[in-house]
């Protein structure tokens, strides 16, 4: 039987005070995360670069 590990989640207010985003990150992640629902920093960075790769009109 192999253990499960389990991955920390975190709100919108912590990732936003995080070290491992960059001023210019953060303010894109407080436009894009939603409140009251908890991320991981894998989801995090996964939704930051969906929004950096879009297409501007």
């Amino acid at each position: 039987m192999s253990k499960k590990e389990t991955v920390a989640a975190f709100n919108k207010h912590q990732l936003a005070q995080s070290n491992q985003f960059s001023n210019r990150e953060k303010d894109v992640l407080s436009a894009i995360l939603e409140e009251g629902k908890t991320y991981t920093v894998a989801q995090t960075k996964e939704q930051l670069k969906t929004f950096l790769k879009k297409e501007v009109i």
